[in-house]
């Protein structure tokens, strides 16, 4: 029985720094990665997952990262997803996930191929 909802165990590379290992999963809501753990400096989590008033609305943007006491969530709903693209980077295969807003968001799948990813939510924003 299938849940609609494909998952991948992926990076998160935000632009501020850092690197997080979790699940991404793409469904008909949109994309959302929970992290497992930090992979990087734990200080670095601290700063781009503070409280959700660090990411507060404005000038109308939807708020995507959040965090409570145990994991750290970023959410992008598919309305908002304007592209996904697909990166090389040396033997590194990555998506970028633009939002409506400008917004991008990197994940990092290591050698695997993303292809199939791409292609998920490449379905869902056409939808």
């Amino acid at each position: 029985m299938s849940t609609g909802t494909a998952t991948w165990t992926i990076n998160y590379v935000p632009a501020e720094g850092g690197r997080f290992t979790g699940n991404l999963s793409v469904d008909a809501e949109g994309v959302r990665f929970e992290t497992l753990y930090e992979s990087s400096n734990s200080t670095i989590v601290k700063a781009i997952f503070a409280d959700v008033s660090t990411f507060a609305l404005a000038g109308g943007h939807t708020v995507y990262r959040y965090s409570n006491d145990r994991t750290a969530t970023v959410q992008l709903p598919a309305a908002e997803i304007a592209a996904v693209t697909p990166h090389k980077k040396g033997l590194k295969k990555r998506i970028a996930i633009t939002m409506s807003n400008g917004e991008e968001f990197v994940f990092d799948y290591g050698m695997l191929s993303v292809n199939k990813l791409v292609a998920a939510i490449q379905a869902l924003i056409q939808n």
